[in-house]
């Protein structure tokens, strides 16, 4: 407000537009600093690549796997990680965990499948046959 005038005075016009103008040059204090966030250069489309790696590195994502931890993981915007999601799932890879909502997807690993996998992945290594080592040619 100000200070007030003391008792018995009163202020001038001239006093009152003075004081109204000091006010108008003074600056407003900012409470934050307006820091702006990194805009995220997510892709788009899905290349033979990352496709591979996202179908070996999400059974291993844990037990909640969601929207926006695959895109945080694989760095694809949203839309491409629901896409992701709903294949895998078809597939029998991702189980639903709970009720579904179709606002939010929150589905975990099938482990069945995932012991399969395993299972099928060490009997082909156990048929393939090893490489023998060359004995040293002599001279």
């Amino acid at each position: 407000m100000g200070k007030q005038p003391t008792q018995g005075q009163k202020k001038t016009k001239d006093q009152i537009a003075k004081a109204a103008s000091q006010r108008s040059k003074q600056t407003k204090k900012k409470w934050t600093k307006g820091r702006a966030k990194d805009k995220l250069n997510n892709a788009v489309f899905l290349d033979n690549t990352s496709y591979k790696q996202i179908e070996t590195q999400l059974p291993k994502m844990g037990s909640l796997i969601t929207v926006s931890t695959v895109s945080d993981k694989f760095k694809v915007n949203g839309s491409l990680a629901r896409r992701c999601i709903r294949h895998f799932a078809k597939s029998g890879l991702l189980v639903p965990a709970g009720d579904q909502n179709s606002k939010q997807y929150i589905f975990t690993v099938n482990a069945q499948v995932v012991a399969a996998q395993k299972a099928a992945a060490a009997a082909a290594a156990a048929d393939k046959p090893q490489a023998q080592k060359k004995a040293p040619a002599k001279k």
